[in-house]
């Protein structure tokens, strides 16, 4: 997987060295999957601005000088992580500094890096500190992908409300447009938007039909012979003939009951006739 790194630093060799500890940290923490890392840099806080503004990054890791060159107080690391915190939600950022201590500046920033390494003339000592923070780095990122993944986000007005996936039993069209219904284990609520929208933002649900969005864990069961989907509040949608294979999928994933439905259409019809 490849990974974004940004390196600001007004000394060129300090860039130089934390590319080639970078090439090495590729190999060496290419285990459970290949990492590769793509770099960019710049020396001067002017510059970094620039190319950040030009070059949009999602979920990058950045290497931020604090000084800059001086001792002023502006145009400093803190400034361009405060900004790369308003462009990058998942940004990972580590101060590269000469100063042991800036636990306190950072709190009263609100920036919240990583971590914190200190400029040394220990090259081993530095390549180690390097290595393991861009190790927290991509785990940080891992873990934030799978919580994203995991949770359900809409927007009612100017909030943004968030839903454990897991809750979602499944969302329908209702007969005003642009509104949804959303089943959920505790309940139900309308919401704003389209089923293709959830679709594409929410990987982990599947889309059944055009109006109907379904959490896969929240099926009871699938009838492939009626076209239906029981789902565990006993609620029972139908399945569009061309999402018949994605629910052959299913089967064999999530091992559903298939005879279930077919045998309550027949305790429904029998209801029914008397």
């Amino acid at each position: 997987m490849q990974y974004p790194v940004f390196i600001c630093d007004d000394d060129q060799n300090q860039v130089d060295q934390t590319e080639k500890i970078l090439g090495a940290a590729e190999m060496i923490l290419s285990d459970d999957e290949e990492i590769e890392f793509s770099v960019a840099s710049a020396t001067d806080y002017l510059s970094a601005i620039n190319y950040l503004k030009e070059h949009k990054m999602d979920g990058g890791i950045y290497f931020l000088d604090v000084e800059l060159g001086g001792d002023t107080e502006k145009d400093t690391g803190f400034d361009l992580a405060a900004l790369i915190k308003k462009r990058d939600e998942r940004a990972q950022i580590i101060f590269v500094t000469s100063h042991a201590d800036l636990s306190l500046i950072t709190f009263r920033r609100r920036l919240g890096p990583i971590d914190y390494i200190v400029k040394t003339s220990d090259l081993d000592k530095f390549r180690q500190m390097m290595v393991k923070t861009v190790e927290v780095a991509i785990y940080n990122l891992h873990k934030f992908n799978y919580m994203k993944k995991m949770t359900f986000s809409y927007k009612i007005g100017r909030q943004t409300r968030n839903v454990n996936i897991d809750d979602i039993i499944y969302l329908s069209t209702t007969a005003t447009p642009h509104k949804l219904l959303m089943i959920l284990t505790t309940g139900e609520m309308q919401l704003l938007g389209s089923i293709n929208q959830y679709a594409k933002e929410n990987p982990m649900l599947e889309k059944i039909s055009q109006s109907c969005l379904a959490n896969p864990k929240n099926i009871e069961s699938i009838d492939l012979k009626q076209q239906r989907v029981l789902f565990i509040n006993g609620d029972v949608e139908d399945f569009s003939r061309s999402n018949k294979k994605a629910m052959e999928d299913l089967l064999a994933k999530y091992n559903y009951k298939t005879e279930e439905l077919a045998k309550q259409k027949e305790i429904d019809d029998e209801h029914i006739e008397i």
